[in-house]
């Protein structure tokens, strides 16, 4: 198959998916439900290939950007990436928060089709001809999206995407469309009696819209916000001293940061919406069992998190400066000149006394008044006594 063929593949999937709902209509007898659970299928779908196109990300996204919840913020100064895969770009860890975003868009997709069902119970059934078609068109949307994020891969576009990239807000607004107001609207033409055609024609239109917009955009000059990475030097002679992090207090760490984070906002009313939902379903117990549950899987989810940006961090002190590195990306996180540190010292933290005193924090100041805390270093009294030496002219 040739180049020309390949770039015409997506857009072939996408008509073909655009059309299914008339299709489903035609040959299956489609009601209201079968359509909403193909647009569904497609949101969850599509969210998942942006979130996994924006790990492949090469340039950082903007300092000043905020979206509004951004889930492990601590890791969009991480430098460096990782090949997961030897056929897929290499992951940016930096690009992991951005890639947990869209998560939002499913979890209020999900609410919203709970909803629905269990309130509105919109027409229609999920019996065995009906599932068949709703596989069929699930082929064409997966297939579609496939073929792209596969065209993306062998363009090497994301050379010039930040991970914000794959999340263009035209794409999202038709999005939000097909997927919040085609419920309302197809539950509204069916209690007025104007039934599928009202409904079909908004999908439609939308979709056609939507899949217009997607062929049309230029993946290749994204406008996101993005900034330039400035590169760090790191010396080719062997450091004076190497400190490395302790696994036991970063996991330690890990686990009390993400239950308190748990009971915070967002995660918090995430928590408390899904124990009351349950409590108000099963009972009590149930609801109490949830709260628990969801709270020890958030801090479930700290460790790894953790573990990437600091399990393998070693901090090198050379002649001229310290330089945080992360052996398992291979790549320096920052870099600090010597002659700008003022002040070297151990300090104590939340977390002092549940370590012993071979693991602590490092505060170091500098000239200009910031300062730099190295969490969880063993033998932060030698690293100390090293930074205090000195450094040669």
């Amino acid at each position: 198959m040739g180049p020309a063929r390949r770039r015409r593949l997506p857009p072939v999937l996408a008509i073909g998916a655009t059309l299914s709902p008339a299709v489903g209509i035609g040959w299956f007898g489609w009601d209201l439900l079968p359509l909403l659970v193909v647009y569904w299928l497609e949101a969850v779908v599509y969210v998942g290939r942006c979130s996994l196109e924006s790990l492949f990300a090469v340039r950082p996204v903007d300092d000043d950007y905020y979206g509004l919840f951004i889930p492990l913020e601590r890791l969009r100064e991480k430098r460096g990436s990782v090949r997961v895969v030897e056929w897929l770009p290499p992951v940016f860890p930096r690009n992991v928060p951005f890639a947990l975003n869209g998560g939002w868009l499913l979890f209020a997709l999900g609410t919203l089709g709970a909803l629905i069902m269990l309130f509105a119970r919109p027409p229609g059934t999920l019996e065995r001809g009906t599932l068949v078609g709703i596989g069929g068109a699930t082929a064409l949307v997966v297939g579609r999206h496939a073929a792209t994020l596969l065209e993306s891969i062998r363009s090497d576009r994301y050379n010039a995407w930040t991970a914000l990239s794959p999340f263009s807000r035209r794409r999202w607004l038709a999005g939000v469309i097909v997927a919040f107001l085609v419920p309302i609207v197809g539950l509204g033409a069916d209690r007025t009696g104007l039934g599928l055609t009202a409904t079909v024609a908004l999908i439609l239109a939308t979709k056609l819209w939507y899949d217009f917009l997607d062929l049309r955009t230029p993946d290749d000059r994204p406008t996101d916000p993005q900034r330039d990475e400035t590169a760090i030097d790191v010396p080719e002679t062997a450091p004076l001293a190497v400190v490395h992090t302790d696994g036991r207090g970063i996991a330690l760490d890990a686990l009390v940061l993400g239950a308190m984070l748990a009971l915070l906002p967002p995660v918090g009313f995430v928590i408390l919406f899904s124990s009351v939902a349950v409590g108000l379903w099963l009972g009590l117990p149930a609801g109490v069992a949830t709260v628990v549950l969801l709270v020890a899987a958030r801090a479930a989810l700290e460790l790894p998190i953790a573990s990437l940006r600091d399990g393998a961090v070693e901090y090198r002190v050379y002649d001229a400066a310290v330089i945080a590195y992360d052996t398992t990306l291979d790549a320096p996180q920052w870099r600090l000149p010597r002659r700008e540190i003022t002040d070297v010292r151990t300090d104590t933290t939340f977390m002092s006394p549940l370590l012993s005193g071979a693991v602590g924090t490092v505060r170091i100041d500098c000239a200009d008044g910031s300062s730099r805390s190295l969490s969880l270093v063993r033998n932060p009294e030698a690293f100390v006594r090293t930074l205090s030496v000195e450094p040669a002219a």
